[in-house]
């Protein structure tokens, strides 16, 4: 689009925003009785939602008719707005805050089933930075929906410091909650405090008896909390989390991680566990972190979460943890689900950062915190020798001494619990390290947009090693770079790719040929091929190799199963 159209669609949707501002600051002093200048939907729109009163319902008709609207704008400038926070946001605002057709690939038994009426109260907690006003609207109304009058304690809000010049329809948001028929609380921070510090903030605001917390691009149906407060009574000690149905909009497509528990290694790097499908609840050693209902009682108990932690990341595996240890357990519950809009990429950042803030300060808080000394020492090592600051420890050292009470220590969950986490001590591993003959380049990875590649660079003759060139061959024949990434023969194009591991094998095996000195898949019949002009590892047939293309001779360089040199 040429700049000059630019300017006028942009001038063209903030006069909308100025009209739409003065449209709903008259309906906030219910002085209007039209629901809006650009379209209603009125006519399919409930009315007799018990936390909304008419004056909201009138303003959330006259947001829904203008996100329609501006949908259309949207539309004309597409590839600007879709790649702000990474969703299809003129397909989005289309739709209805308020849907009937929401995805759900629950097992038929969970019709059938009926839970016991609770009298726990709930908080509801929902933060958010940068997103989408029709996807945070859809996520407050369809859950405050299906969660019972009676169970209802409050909903919190929080904006964790939005930009309201990029995102100005979020301004709106106080003035609509305010007008509900139920507690809300609104906060909205000036600066940038990350998720983690936003959810911990909520929960210690929460006054319920039990707090769920949310992501805010979610949409759920009536029944999905039931099973969830179900597990939770039973043991106060419970974290309890819905299944995730994911829809990426720009292609239409579902997909869920129903049957799967996650686990994790001693670098947390997730690792998913088949389980048996069906409608009864699950163990897992871990929870993805979108969706939860946990205790305020426990949370007290435990100090809550993310203690020393910034950005996000790695609180959804500290909380379980601290569930285990002390009495409790986690489970997924296949019966309550959450349909979660999946983006290209993260709108939660922390600064200017768009992926997790120091991230490994936050591995070794978990481990430092709740793992053997050992094992953190180790995990410092491998990942470049990360210092934490005193503030760091200060809260680490409150972890522990809280912990002091637990009845289950690290051993027992790594016996009971996790027994990945010692996945990649040297019992699990064929050989570390992978270089050309003279040991001057080595196997590393190259970010490249959102794929993670294989190429090859000076070796680092220093310890601890770059991480990047930590290259592993397990006994599960993976090749795994900086532990948290597989060599991955899958992709289309000849591409190679350093892929999350997923530990099934398939696509993700790969052996050392001693005779080729070449890393080769599963069947033997595909090499790791080298590009000198764009350093860059593909796949091609062993015995057809293009010119262009080397089968550089690699060589491992500690190995501790000789076996693997055998032909």
């Amino acid at each position: 689009m040429k700049p000059v159209y630019r300017y006028i669609l942009l001038a063209t949707y903030g006069f909308c925003m100025v009209v739409l501002f003065f449209e709903l600051t008259i309906v906030y002093q219910n002085r209007l009785q039209i629901p809006t200048i650009f379209g209603s939907r009125e006519q399919n729109s409930p009315s007799n939602l018990y936390f909304e009163s008419d004056r909201a319902r009138k303003m959330r008709l006259q947001l829904e008719g203008n996100l329609a609207f501006g949908s259309h704008l949207k539309e004309l400038n597409r590839e600007q707005f879709n790649k702000r926070e990474g969703y299809h946001e003129e397909f989005i605002d289309k739709l209805p805050i308020i849907r009937e057709d929401i995805y759900d690939d629950a097992p038929e038994q969970c019709a059938n089933k009926t839970y016991p009426a609770s009298s726990m109260r709930v908080s509801v907690i929902i933060n958010y930075h940068n997103e989408l006003l029709s996807l945070l609207l859809r996520s407050i109304y369809t859950v405050l929906m299906s969660v019972p009058r009676e169970n209802l304690e409050e909903l919190i809000l929080i904006d964790d410091a939005s930009d309201l010049k990029k995102h100005y329809d979020l301004t709106f948001v106080e003035g609509l909650v305010k007008l509900f028929l139920v507690p809300v609380r609104y906060y909205r921070f000036e600066e940038n405090m990350g998720l983690i510090y936003s959810r911990r903030f909520g929960c210690l605001k929460a006054t319920g008896d039990a707090v769920l917390i949310l992501d805010s691009h979610i949409e759920v149906k009536q029944g999905f909390l039931e099973p969830l407060l179900a597990l939770v009574e039973e043991n106060y000690k419970t974290v309890a989390a819905p299944i995730f149905d994911f829809w990426e909009t720009f292609d239409d497509k579902y997909w869920s991680y129903d049957g799967l528990a996650l686990g994790y290694d001693r670098y947390l790097t997730w690792i998913f566990h088949s389980v048996p499908k069906g409608p009864a609840p699950f163990q897992t050693p871990a929870i993805m972190g979108g969706a939860l209902l946990v205790t305020k009682q426990f949370l007290e108990e435990v100090d809550y979460f993310g203690a020393g932690m910034e950005g996000w990341g790695y609180e959804n595996i500290e909380l379980p943890l601290k569930a285990w240890m002390c009495g409790g357990a986690v489970y997924y519950v296949p019966c309550s689900r959450v349909l979660h809009y999946a983006a290209r990429r993260s709108p939660m950042s922390h600064g200017d950062r768009k992926v997790p803030a120091n991230v490994f300060n936050n591995i070794l808080i978990v481990i430092r915190s709740l793992f053997s000394e050992e094992m953190a020492d180790e995990v410092a090592r491998d990942t470049g020798g990360a210092q934490l600051s005193d503030e760091k420890w200060v809260a680490i050292n409150r972890t522990r001494e809280v912990l002091k009470s637990c009845t289950r220590d690290y051993e027992w969950v790594r016996s009971h619990v996790t027994p990945e986490i010692e996945s990649f001590g040297r019992e699990t591993t064929k050989a570390i390290g992978v270089s050309d003959m003279e040991r001057k380049y080595c196997l590393s990875r190259k970010f490249v947009s959102n794929d993670v590649l294989p190429i090859l660079e000076l070796c680092a003759h220093v310890e601890p090693r770059t991480l990047r060139q930590h290259a592993r061959i397990t006994v599960w024949e993976e090749l795994r770079i900086a532990d948290r990434r597989c060599l991955d023969w899958g992709y289309p194009k000849n591409r190679l790719i350093f892929g999350p591991c997923h530990r099934l094998g398939g696509n993700q095996i790969t052996k050392y040929d001693p005779i080729r000195k070449a890393m080769v898949n599963g069947d033997g019949d595909l090499c790791m091929a080298y590009n000198s002009s764009s350093n860059l590892f593909v796949k091609r047939n062993c015995n057809n190799i293009e010119d262009g293309l080397t089968l550089v001779q690699l060589q491992l360089r500690d190995v501790y199963d000789l076996n693997i040199l055998k032909s």
